[in-house]
């Protein structure tokens, strides 16, 4: 970035050097060599019908630092977003990951339980009372399955909306 001094030695620099290229009957520049102000305006070289000349702009010094002030922070706050936005979503590409293995594996622990809770639906026969007791254990706990999986797919979800 340029420091106030820099910007005021290319203003006067600019400056002169417009002046300079002028025939020395269209000058109406006075060369200083006093330190720009704050309030000083940018001068500016102009084409007036094929001719150059130096014209005052309508910007100031401290408009421009403003301005150089505004994009450094602007570039800051864009840069601090890249990195943490980089940083949540992968951590929570790991998180939805975790997840969605949980739910795998409680798919396949629920097929496991379905299956013997048709197994024992085929063997209840026999003996009632003890196998009742056991079907309504084991369906409380497919029941409770059956929850904590919707529980994790609607985390998976909220977290996949997030990352996006």
């Amino acid at each position: 970035m340029r420091s106030f001094s820099k910007i005021s030695a290319f203003v006067s620099t600019t400056t002169l050097i417009a002046t300079l290229a002028l025939p020395a009957s269209a000058m109406a520049v006075e060369l200083s060599t006093s330190s720009p102000s704050y309030g000083d305006k940018v001068a500016l070289v102009h084409n007036d019908y094929g001719k150059e000349v130096v014209v005052r702009g309508d910007i100031s010094i401290d408009e421009l630092k403003k301005m150089r002030d505004t994009i450094s922070e602007q570039s800051r706050q864009i840069e601090e977003l890249k990195r943490s936005s980089g940083s949540s979503s992968s951590s929570s590409g790991k998180e939805i990951d975790e997840l969605k293995n949980k739910v795998k594996e409680q798919d396949r622990e629920l097929d496991t339980l379905g299956r013997q809770v048709e197994e024992l639906k085929r063997n209840s026969g026999s003996s009632s009372n003890s196998n009742s007791s056991e079907i309504s254990n084991l369906k409380q706990k497919v029941n409770d399955q059956d929850r904590a999986m919707d529980q994790l797919k609607r985390t998976v979800e909220d977290l996949s909306r997030k990352v996006k």
